[in-house]
């Protein structure tokens, strides 16, 4: 798994833009309109990855999973809810996050 491949802006036609980038070898993405949506990737499987955002009053952990290219570079992200008990106006399963350059 390469990182860099990963990295990138990544944008919701409703919600705006995300960033995932490194900090200290690690991946992170961050919201860049809601600054609570911020966390450490942390690997999972496949390409999915889990986030624990930083503000952990939300209660809202999530899946975080990108689809690739033929070249093994991240095009798009779709986030659900780890908990099924997540608080229903989390509607992570409605973005759909396309890369930008």
């Amino acid at each position: 798994m390469t990182l860099k491949n990963y990295i990138g802006f990544y944008k919701d036609n409703w919600f705006g833009k995300a960033e995932v980038f490194k900090k200290k070898g690690k991946l992170y993405i961050k919201f860049l309109r809601s600054p609570k949506l911020n966390g450490e990737l942390q690997y999972y499987k496949d390409n999915t990855f889990a986030v624990k955002w930083e503000y952990q009053d939300m209660n809202a952990d999530a899946f975080v999973t990108f689809s690739l290219n033929n070249s093994g570079k991240a095009q798009s992200i779709k986030i659900k809810g780890i908990s099924p008990d997540i608080d229903f106006s989390f509607d992570f399963q409605d973005l759909n996050l396309q890369r930008v350059d």
